[in-house]
């Protein structure tokens, strides 16, 4: 009897002290054309979630899942709320999704904070000497003219998540991606 009480206390203190990680979402918004105003259609938008083993030596981060979805002929998306589960809070922690924006032929984004809720007021922000805009709802992107500016582009959002996070998790990604280096000629 004293084993099956211990054995429910055990339970008990596991049970209450495994809690979700981050509750989010559904992260929705729409993407345009900074110049135009034009909805941009295709345009990849991926979360990416990490798990956090804590360390004497600090973090090491390994993935845990990944969400992806292309925006409409409107330029909006949605990525469904998601609660990742972690059971051993004590040693590890989920981080908050890392959010990655591709179209081929514009300015690729990548960070924690695209979320409409996150920003208030409409805000310019400057990436490889380009200006991109985001306001409550919405993103706008530039247009990429030069050759190299589009090589610049594609390589930041070939650095993460490609090689961090499974292929069968970056569908959409990888062709966009295959789709703009071939209108690169880098492939065929």
């Amino acid at each position: 009897m004293k084993g099956i009480s211990i054995f429910l206390m055990i339970a008990l203190v596991l049970a209450t002290s495994t809690t979700p990680a981050i509750a989010g979402g559904p992260w929705k918004g729409k993407i345009i054309d900074i110049e135009t105003k034009e909805p941009i259609e295709g345009a990849v938008v991926l979360a990416v979630w990490q798990r956090a083993y804590r360390t004497p030596a600090g973090d090491n981060t390994y993935f845990y899942e990944a969400k992806e979805v292309l925006t409409d002929k409107e330029g909006k998306f949605e990525i469904p709320a998601y609660t990742p589960i972690n059971l051993l809070p004590i040693i590890s922690y989920i981080r908050e999704p890392e959010f990655t924006i591709f179209k081929p032929g514009y300015l690729s984004l990548s960070g924690r904070h695209l979320e409409e809720n996150v920003i208030d007021n409409p805000a310019e922000f400057k990436r490889n000497e380009k200006v991109y805009r985001l306001a409550p709802g919405i993103i706008e992107l530039p247009k990429l003219k030069a050759k190299e500016e589009r090589i610049k582009s594609l390589n930041a959002v070939e650095g993460f998540p490609i090689g961090y996070a499974p292929d069968y998790k970056l569908k959409n990604l990888l062709e966009v991606i295959d789709q703009e280096n071939k209108n690169l000629g880098f492939k065929k």
